[in-house]
């Protein structure tokens, strides 16, 4: 990713809520923006991460460069719908050289759909705050993406987040997980386990 090499940044908002991230779309969501132009580059960054779910600083700087471009030409005169269109024929110029060098997957060989996966998910955690545990979330989510049917959507896959630990004490359940906790009285004495249970 773009920002891998600038680090972690940590934010302190009006409530005095500390945040650290390098995540581009949670970093903008916490800004205090009023300028309508950068407004819309948080709308793209959140379109991103909701489509796409990486890439937010990317097209974040991608937008910026392109309104840097485009100022001369609106102080010039010319009529946006004119710039308008010149980013659209950039736009299916750019996707039909992206269909010139794409890479067919083939779904019938697992081991190389697999690999292909693994580095799709290696490249999209470079950025992440998990960069330094790559390898070994990688094949955990490439495990978990693997485990769903073909009909089935990647939101059945879900996080529990628990606290303590570390991030390598990370597991993938093959089924359902419930984040559950004790705290009734006499839960000392109940079973923590249940072999083959019958969920109704």
């Amino acid at each position: 990713g773009i920002n891998a090499e600038y680090g972690d940044k940590l934010i302190v908002d009006s409530k005095e809520k500390v945040t650290i991230s390098n995540d581009g779309a949670t970093i903008l969501g916490l800004l205090d923006i009023v300028h309508p132009a950068a407004k819309t580059l948080v709308d793209i960054a959140r379109s991103q991460d909701a489509e796409v779910g990486d890439g937010t600083t990317t097209v974040t700087l991608l937008a910026g460069e392109f309104m840097k471009q485009a100022k001369p030409y609106i102080e010039d005169g010319i009529n946006s719908q004119i710039i308008i269109r010149s980013f659209r024929k950039a736009t299916a110029f750019a996707l039909k050289k992206i269909q010139e060098i794409q890479i067919t997957v083939k779904s019938e060989d697992p081991e190389e759909l697999r690999q292909l996966l693994k580095k799709c998910a290696s490249t999209s955690m470079c950025s992440k705050l998990i960069a330094y545990n790559k390898d070994f979330f990688s094949d955990m989510v490439v495990d978990a993406v693997m485990c769903l049917d073909t009909l089935l959507p990647l939101n059945m896959i879900g996080i529990k987040k628990v606290t303590g630990g570390s991030v390598t004490d990370s597991q993938l359940v093959q089924g359902v997980a419930f984040k559950k906790t004790f705290s009734y009285a006499g839960f000392e004495m109940q079973p923590k386990t249940y072999k083959d249970p019958k969920v109704l």
